[in-house]
């Protein structure tokens, strides 16, 4: 068994990266020798499980439970005109609801799609037009276009239904007329305190549309947009530069206007360039930027942003954020975060999908999946979105949360050249192909409650092959064990992939157990700050499980020794560093209603110096299950200081920064 460090692809693509180059971009892989589209239809996984509970409430209670006609009656009476956004609520409910349906291809749930298409197509205008507004490039126009495509597109690629393409075909001419055709530049339309940033994510439907038709015109469209990025506009004297800033490895919130969800769907439609070109500058680009996103903007739980905007936010997750981590920017970090696991392989990116799955995204949702957060803090109320458009019921993190849902079922188990990768683990039967032969994997385990994983073949071809499994960066200690024998450590590693190379066939069996242990975080912008996580789970306070009190607690090393002075007739412990030395917590995990997890974790209460020292248990549980509803106004907190003052560990009357209430409730 070796580390393997080949570029797995989401759906079955071969890597456009070679064999070798994770975490680096050198010489690039065969661009067209692609076994199958990243878009292309495969047997959907049944996932069971904590996950596979969010996926069905969140298929049944919120995308096929939506009044979809609200969407498309948008269009029909122009309601942008004014400058409103409701053109975007179509083409993200439709692209959730083809995910929803490939994963559960239900008669029903393909006769709301066919409704839905037919009722945006009945909108189209003789000249290809479907827009929200009734005069070109009004603020969020492109945006809602763009989302349009995205919809039309989604729905050809579960159904392969050519009416479909042909509008969006259709579509995207007249965009081409309008802009391009008539001189007028993409990065000048839509809103100028956004530099035409939102219209500017059009190109990620521009390179799908070339894909799934082979117009040339498409990908010089494409080429065109990215290039207008590098110009001055009428909106910026210097230009966005986002490819330019970010191979110069600037800070995320020094490149253009840094508005988390928009700048990141620009890049998500690079990457989808780079697919179709293998031009090394795009991905450079990207991954230079992710890199320092990762490094300065995301937060513990796997997302990021204040105000909607990156902030630094990785230093300054310890302080109460207004409006921190929109579900919006939470859902497009995950689908960029799958992109670039497709395009390069490294496995850090499958960490972060889990991390934003098991938290982020789970505590945006509410419990029956019918409605999402707007924010989400790390110490505070999580705020629930508000209705932003009375007409449309609903809002753009309402149906931005399930898109990146319902992409899991892509990535959790993929396929390469050399087999297959198994990238989350979680009870289900999971279907791959290799060499043109279906593999079925039948995983049975509790993760991520436990460590411990069996992966069943349940069908198999009789030959060799790869099953490559994802040692996650923060297990300390994994052990695999195929038919019961110990395949041993030797070139494996944390935060890559474990390959098992070898004949396989039906019944073989593999035995992973993964280290869930509670473990200490510090937190980036000051070590005197700590958090607890149980493998890809982070650990959170509640004032369901405690009570504040008036007294100072430290959370205990589990390697701490009282210490006796005989003199005096005490016992004490020592008071403890903030170097960031090693540290293991005391926990006991028990099990507690409505949580996916949790631990009591033991703390020493220092009074005095050496005198009247003692130690209690404080219970934790994931930080999705801090508040039972979106709505029951719970606070939580992540983050803890050591010393922590137990009489003011949940922020009071948090709500309004939080929820932004407070920036509109006084006049200008």
């Amino acid at each position: 068994m070796t580390s393997a460090t080949h570029a797995d692809c989401l759906t079955g693509c071969e890597p456009l990266l070679g064999a070798g180059e994770i975490g680096k971009i050198g010489k690039i892989g065969k661009i067209g020798k692609i076994a199958r589209q990243m878009w292309a239809p495969q047997k959907p996984p049944k996932i069971g499980g904590h996950v596979g509970g969010m996926i069905q409430s969140c298929i049944s209670n919120g995308v096929m439970a939506a009044d979809y006609s609200r969407y498309v009656n948008a269009f029909r009476e122009k309601m942008d005109s004014e400058g409103s956004f409701c053109g975007e609520f179509w083409g993200k409910w439709a692209a959730s609801a083809a995910l929803a349906y490939e994963y559960d291809p239900s008669p029903r749930h393909l006769q709301v799609l066919k409704d839905a298409v037919g009722g945006i197509l009945s909108v189209q205008e003789a000249d290809g037009r479907i827009s929200c507004s009734a005069a070109d490039f009004t603020a969020w126009d492109l945006w809602g276009r763009k989302y349009v495509l995205i919809g039309l597109i989604a729905y050809y690629d579960a159904t392969r239904d050519k009416d479909a393409l042909n509008g969006a075909a259709r579509m995207l001419d007249n965009l081409i007329g309008v802009t391009q055709g008539a001189g007028k530049k993409v990065t000048e339309t839509g809103l100028a305190v956004l530099q035409g940033l939102s219209s500017c994510s059009i190109l990620q439907p521009v390179v799908l549309m070339h894909e799934r038709t082979g117009e040339s015109r498409y990908l010089a469209y494409a080429r065109h947009l990215a290039q207008l990025w590098e110009q001055p506009s009428a909106y910026s004297e210097r230009g966005l530069r986002l490819i330019s800033d970010s191979l110069a490895k600037k800070a995320p919130v020094r490149i253009a206007v840094p508005k988390g969800y928009e700048i990141m769907s620009c890049f998500e439609g690079l990457c989808e360039l780079y697919r179709v070109t293998g031009e090394e500058e795009y991905i450079r680009a990207v991954l230079s930027y992710m890199d320092m996103v990762l490094e300065r903007e995301i937060m513990i739980v796997g997302s990021g942003s204040s105000g909607e905007l990156w902030c630094d936010g990785a230093y300054r997750q310890t302080q109460v954020l207004e409006t921190p981590m929109e579900t919006c920017v939470t859902a497009t970090f995950m689908k960029i975060c799958r992109q670039l696991l497709c395009i390069t392989g490294d496995s850090k990116w499958a960490d972060w999908l889990e991390i934003s799955l098991f938290n982020a995204l789970a505590g945006a949702m509410e419990k029956d999946g019918s409605w999402w957060a707007y924010f989400s803090p790390l110490q505070g109320c999580r705020v629930p979105s508000p209705v932003q458009i009375e007409a449309m019921q609903s809002s753009c993190c309402v149906l931005n949360g399930p898109r990146a849902l319902l992409e899991v079922p892509k990535w959790c188990v993929t396929e390469h050249k050399d087999g297959i990768s198994v990238n989350l683990y979680q009870q289900g039967v999971y279907h791959a192909a290799w060499d043109s032969r279906e593999i079925v994997l039948a995983q049975n385990t509790r993760y991520p409650v436990e460590g411990s994983v069996s992966i069943r073949l349940v069908g198999a071809p009789r030959a060799e092959y790869a099953i490559d499994l994802r040692i996650p960066e923060w297990s300390g200690n994994a052990r695999i064990r195929v038919n019961g024998k110990d395949e041993g450590l030797d070139g494996m590693r944390r935060g890559g992939y474990a390959r098992i190379q070898r004949k396989w066939r039906a019944g073989d069996e593999i035995q992973l157990d993964l280290d869930i242990c509670p473990r200490v975080v510090k937190a980036p912008g000051n070590p005197v700050y700590s958090a607890l996580m149980s493998g890809p789970v982070v650990l959170g306070m509640s004032p369901r499980f405690i009570d504040e009190r008036p007294e100072s607690l430290w959370l205990m090393d589990s390697a701490a020794e009282k210490a006796r002075d005989g003199q005096l007739g005490i016992s004490y412990y020592r008071v403890q560093g903030a170097d960031g030395a090693p540290f293991a917590p005391v926990a006991e995990k028990c099990e507690v209603p409505g949580a996916l997890t949790a631990y009591k974790i033991r703390f020493v209460k220092r009074p005095v110096h050496f005198f009247a020292h003692s130690e209690t248990d404080l219970l934790f549980c994931d930080y999705a299950s801090c508040a039972e509803s979106l709505t029951d106004g719970t606070p939580l907190r992540v983050w803890f200081s050591q010393p922590q003052y137990m009489n003011a560990v949940f922020p009071k009357d948090s709500r309004a920064t939080v929820s932004g209430e407070d920036a509109f409730s006084s006049s200008p």
